[in-house]
């Protein structure tokens, strides 16, 4: 090992073992030895993965965290798992999903030429593992190949204004398929509640605290990491209100409180059940309204159309009108109904038997999830990378005058 690796990748994990040890393997495939691995499990059953871990403990780069004698929240299980990191980068990945480690390449190099740089975050691929496929999808793939640095004020702007006329907001800087300095999440512990992760939804809390925290932020067109989603993940069951509320029942167990009943709720009546789109603006709102920041100017109206843009997530044509219907109660209600009139979901298209487009459109290339009979998220990138430039082919537009906004 280096004397600190260069990026701890952390994964968390709670009761889906078979992808979890899937990621493990993919992960450690790689023998690269200046990145260090936090694998925390969270699981009703510890000895699946003692068991499993007992062989991968033989590695020297992996630090393993297993079950204790009770059920952590989710928010406890990553704080742990960022305890216990030492490299000079975090990364934060889910169980079922997968990142190249070899992104710590393009740390080096970024570094390099601007040494301050203190967030990389990238563009990222998504996949459906086998099990959890009720429709066709393809894969989008950003062919760009520059790397570039945005200004802490613009990317602030852009996640807290929700400008950008789609369902989430914009610069999502973060730990979660990113890689966020330790020292600037140490700085994060010691100005926000003296711990690492501190909301339930954690990962858009750390992205909240990192755009008025990290002060250089370097963004990468080209992906480094794969968003999975299996059977049993939370993005599985946010396209169907009945599964969606059931999730939330879990989650609210497990987090020992309903963080809609929270009292900086009282003004802000969107429930985490409308969606992921409402569930990100609670984060915000909460962040907020805690930490005394001023919201920004005219994202009230802009929040309204992205609401309007989630509702074509659903899977339904009778969960989209459930979901417009609970938007649009809470849009009548909230300040007066003001911004009701910005609320405008579009018409439900069925997904379900569409056909799928592949080709390239708008420096995407879009290609079926299921090419090449991939089976993992692993599989999937490494598939994806034979079509993309390689790190070292990528153009840093690094300006000398790197500053903090």
């Amino acid at each position: 090992m280096f004397a600190q690796p260069k990026l701890t990748i952390c994964v968390p994990s709670r009761n889906r073992q078979p992808y979890f040890q899937e990621t493990i393997r993919s992960l450690l495939a790689n023998m690269r030895m200046d990145v260090e691995y936090v694998f925390a499990d969270n699981s009703d059953d510890p000895s699946i993965m003692d068991d499993f871990m007992e062989e991968v403990l033989g590695d020297p780069r992996v630090k393993y965290l297993p079950s204790v004698d009770r059920v952590l929240p989710m928010v406890e299980n990553w704080d742990r798992s960022v305890e216990a990191a030492t490299g000079e980068f975090i990364c934060m990945i889910g169980d079922d999903d997968y990142v190249d480690v070899n992104v710590a390449d393009l740390i080096r190099r970024s570094q390099a030429e601007q040494p301050a740089m203190d967030v990389l975050i990238w563009s990222r691929l998504t996949f459906n593992w086998p099990g959890n496929r009720p429709q066709r999808c393809n894969v989008a793939v950003n062919l760009d190949t520059g790397v570039y640095r945005v200004p802490r004020s613009t990317a602030y702007h852009e996640f807290f204004s929700w400008r950008g006329g789609s369902a989430f907001p914009n610069m999502a800087f973060g730990f979660y398929h990113g890689a966020v300095s330790k020292q600037v999440m140490d700085k994060m512990k010691a100005k926000f509640g003296g711990k690492y992760c501190e909301y339930p939804v954690v990962d858009f809390e750390n992205i909240c605290k990192v755009l008025v925290t990290a002060e250089h932020m370097v963004y990468s067109g080209r992906p480094f990491s794969v968003l999975g989603s299996c059977a049993k993940s939370n993005s599985a069951k946010i396209k169907t209100v009945d599964e969606s509320l059931q999730q939330m029942a879990i989650f609210t167990a497990e987090t020992g409180r309903d963080i809609n009943n929270d009292p900086h709720m009282q003004d802000f009546p969107f429930p985490s059940v409308l969606g992921l789109t409402a569930a990100i603006a609670q984060v915000q709102h909460w962040f907020l309204s805690r930490y005394g920041y001023s919201p920004m100017k005219g994202w009230e109206a802009n929040f309204a159309e992205a609401c309007g843009n989630s509702c074509s997530i659903m899977s339904t044509s009778a969960d989209n009108d459930r979901t417009i219907e609970g938007y649009r109660d809470v849009f009548s209600k909230w300040k007066g109904g003001q911004y009701l009139k910005h609320f405008k979901p579009g018409d439900f298209v069925d997904p379900t038997g569409a056909p799928v487009f592949t080709g390239i459109s708008d420096e995407q290339l879009y290609i079926d999830e299921e090419i090449g009979g991939v089976q993992t998220p692993a599989e999937l990138y490494h598939l994806v990378a034979q079509m993309l430039a390689p790190q070292e082919a990528m153009v840093l537009n690094l300006p000398a005058n790197f500053r903090a906004a």
